[in-house]
């Protein structure tokens, strides 16, 4: 016996979860075991719904005197009867249904597309590498001696650790909401991210020093922040297929957010600070300063106008 119709359980995202053939009209949807379709779903009434073709390939719905009754999306009004297309929606408790003959013109394939390079996990090796090198880099040119190198060393196994946290939540959600971990993706991601943040922060650290302009420190914190922004967005990507500007816009929450933390933090403990002389802990080549600074002649006269004053201070204390 060929198939009247087909009903189909839709996802979040429209995406279809069952598919069910129909043999009979009228069709009855709801949970009794005595429906043509069954449905798990608690707020769906033993006999909710009735369908039955309509004229032009389309389907007649009407409310079996249910307690929560139908809607068609994105509305939220209640109905007692509609007519639908093939193309349309109807909510019926937390469950979403599409009707379709099986005449409906599925569309044309797709082409099978090759794995995107960052998600196998030879680019994710490659970028932690890069990521670790970088930060032993950094390390061996901030520190002076043995004892801060290690100290350094440590903090850099502290920093892959927390990085492997962050990857492992975002591949266990991953794996949650769409059955894949992704691990490999979202590593690359997390590895490309703090890459790039390290190279930002360079990068203006090497400016602020180059034109002695302290305040390039607050256009790297918003730069910092966008980098932050899109990393998180690609996170967001790898986990759920939503509308592209929303999950831009909550990537953009979530680093503001993080962000105004922590300059709030930052600005604390400048605060606190206060009188305290300020140095880059990174030796950087005279070749990097676009600035001319003072002359070793008034640099010395300086140091000599001070000692006057300070060697006078303590002739006057009692």
């Amino acid at each position: 016996m060929e198939p009247l119709a087909f009903v189909e359980v839709l996802g979040r995202h429209n995406d279809v979860l069952a598919r069910h053939a129909v043999y009979r009209w009228p069709a009855r949807i709801g949970r009794g075991y005595d429906m043509d379709v069954i449905l798990d779903d608690r707020f769906v009434a033993a006999r909710h719904l009735q369908i039955e073709p309509a004229a032009d390939g389309r389907f007649a719905l009407t409310d079996l005197q249910s307690l929560n009754g139908i809607s068609l999306p994105p509305s939220d009004k209640r109905m007692s009867a509609a007519e639908v297309g093939p193309d349309d929606v109807v909510r019926l408790g937390q469950t979403q249904l599409r009707v379709r003959a099986p005449s409906y013109a599925v569309r044309a394939e797709r082409p099978l597309r090759a794995t995107a390079v960052y998600r196998r996990p030879v680019a994710f090796a490659i970028m932690a590498a890069v990521l670790l090198g970088l930060a032993f880099w950094n390390s061996w040119v901030v520190a002076t001696h043995e004892e801060e190198r290690a100290f350094l060393a440590f903090s850099i196994v502290l920093i892959f650790v927390a990085a492997g946290i962050w990857v492992s939540i975002w591949a266990l959600v991953s794996r949650t909401v769409g059955g894949r971990s992704n691990f490999s993706g979202h590593g690359f991601v997390a590895c490309a991210g703090l890459t790039a943040l390290a190279l930002w922060d360079t990068l203006v650290e090497y400016l602020s020093f180059g034109f002695d302009a302290h305040w390039l420190k607050h256009f790297g914190t918003l730069g910092a922040a966008a980098i932050f922004a899109y990393m998180v967005y690609r996170h967001l990507r790898l986990n759920s297929r939503a509308v592209r500007s929303r999950l831009g816009i909550a990537a953009m929450i979530v680093s503001v957010t993080a962000y105004g933390v922590g300059t709030g933090f930052q600005i604390a403990s400048d605060s606190a600070r206060q009188g305290v002389q300020r140095y880059s802990q990174a030796l950087k080549a005279p070749l990097f300063l676009m600035v001319s600074g003072v002359s070793p002649e008034a640099f010395v006269a300086e140091g000599e106008t001070l000692k006057r004053k300070v060697d006078a201070m303590a002739r006057a204390e009692p």
